[in-house]
Formats: C-alpha cells, structure tokens, sequence
C-alpha cells in the first residue's frame, strides 16, 4: 500500500487553491480551470491507482468532488472513493462520504440525505430527505439539520 504521490501533489494543490479562493486571493474562473487541470491529470492516474491505500482513496474522492461536472457518474466514483476509504479505516472520510452521497443525490435531481449541499447561485440548502436524523449526520461530520439551514 502506496500513497501516489502525484495524487498527493493534486489533493494539495486543491487545498491550497481553495484557501486562496476563501481569502479573495484566487479568482472562481482560476479555480475552475485548476480543478479542471486536476480532473485531467487524474483521470490518467486512477486506472493504476492503489485503491487499499486509505489516503489515495480519501484523495481520489476529494478531487472528483471539485471537478465541476455535469456527468452523476462522475460524483458517483467520488461517493465509492470514500467508502473504500472509510472501509479500510479512515474516520478523516466520513464528512466526505456524507458530502458525495449527496453531491451524487443533487446532481440527479434528487433530494439529498445529509444536507451538505447549497444552491451555488443562492446559498439555500438543496433539497434534503427530512428523515435523516442529527446522530446520523454527527455519525459522519455534518452538523445538525438546523444548523446548516441556518448556514442559508
């Protein structure tokens, strides 16, 4: 079990981008076309990718979850990169794993289970499944309902 290090390189870079965004530092159209680099590079890694190395799974996911696509299947992959993740023993995945799901639930116009997701050009919650207990998002990392309808 190996971390890819470019993977590595790629998940930093990510980071690094995004904490440059939040500060007004880096441009939305900067962002997305990094991203869009990344997705690129990435596609070439993961057919050799190491997938019982937690970090490069944890890693994987994250990316996919910044590529900006249009494609479900894409959000999809993400969503079973944190469970291999989360399977092999990573904690650091659970907010992730409940994050994709829902990224993959929105993306195919239906509601999402944890409430992770906003309306870009609104800020307003996507639709949620209401079932969805607060010990089930504290499970996975995500605050209660009411807090993150607040958040809007």
């Amino acid at each position: 079990m190996t971390i890819h290090l470019q993977l590595e390189e790629l998940y930093l870079s990510d980071k690094s981008d995004r904490q440059l965004f939040d500060e007004g530092k880096l441009s939305e159209d900067q962002l997305k076309q990094n991203d869009i680099h990344r997705q690129e590079v990435l596609n070439t890694i993961l057919p050799t990718l190491d997938e019982n190395e937690i970090w490069n799974c944890h890693y994987a996911c994250l990316l996919l979850m910044h590529s900006w696509s249009d494609v479900p299947a894409t959000y999809k992959l993400a969503h079973e990169y944190a469970q291999k993740a989360i399977k092999l023993g990573s904690n650091v995945t659970k907010w992730l794993y409940a994050a994709s799901l829902d990224r993959w639930l929105v993306s195919q116009g239906k509601k999402q289970k944890f409430g992770t997701q906003f309306n870009n050009a609104t800020g307003i919650i996507c639709d949620y499944d209401p079932k969805t207990s607060d010990q089930e998002r504290k499970d996975y990392g995500v605050p209660p309902l009411s807090e993150l309808i607040n958040r809007s």
